[in-house]
């Protein structure tokens, strides 16, 4: 017996007593109501019109770079727009591999101009090391892609000019 005379099992019946009366957990949110048919044709219809847009002006833009007429980051932009679109236009894997590919080849394109236009004693050498991390976020971008092929999941698109989030590093034995 305790001293105030009350028993050992006293204070976890009180405690058990109290927390009987929790309230129950909140019901799950039901699942949301699926997208009209008709609704759905639209979206597609503007993600495509989207991705034209992007690579039209993508195009244009490299047309200004190579007659020197802009820099080198509005090609990268409007490059990474282009991706950003063609992830968006499709969840398969394959399809966004290509688009990371295709983004790869064009940054590798403006680094290697940039090159020949250097040795030429034209453009600015800040815009070397720029092309280069532009390049070598594409190549970062395309392996990290492949690297997790197997999973369920495809990769999460980088937002305009950020990272993706870096693959998890295995768990270690405590």
């Amino acid at each position: 017996m305790l001293p105030s005379g009350k028993s050992p099992a006293f204070l976890p019946g009180l405690l058990l007593t109290i927390v009987s009366f929790a309230p129950a957990p909140p019901e799950p949110p039901p699942p949301p109501a699926p997208i009209p048919a008709d609704q759905v044709a639209a979206l597609a219809g503007m993600l495509q019109v989207r991705h034209r847009a992007a690579q039209k002006q993508f195009d244009e833009t490299w047309v200004y770079y190579k007659q020197a007429r802009t820099d080198s980051f509005p090609v990268y932009v409007w490059s990474h727009f282009v991706l950003q679109t063609q992830f968006d236009l499709s969840d398969k894997k394959p399809d966004q591999i290509a688009a990371l590919e295709a983004h790869l080849d064009r940054m590798k394109k403006l680094e290697e101009l940039l090159k020949k236009v250097r040795r030429l004693g034209f453009g600015q050498k800040i815009e070397v090391g720029a092309v280069e991390y532009y390049r070598i976020e594409a190549e970062y971008w395309l392996a990290h892609a492949r690297v997790s092929e197997g999973a369920e999941a495809p990769p999460r698109m980088p937002a305009p000019l950020q990272p993706p989030t870096p693959p998890r590093a295995p768990a270690r034995d405590r």
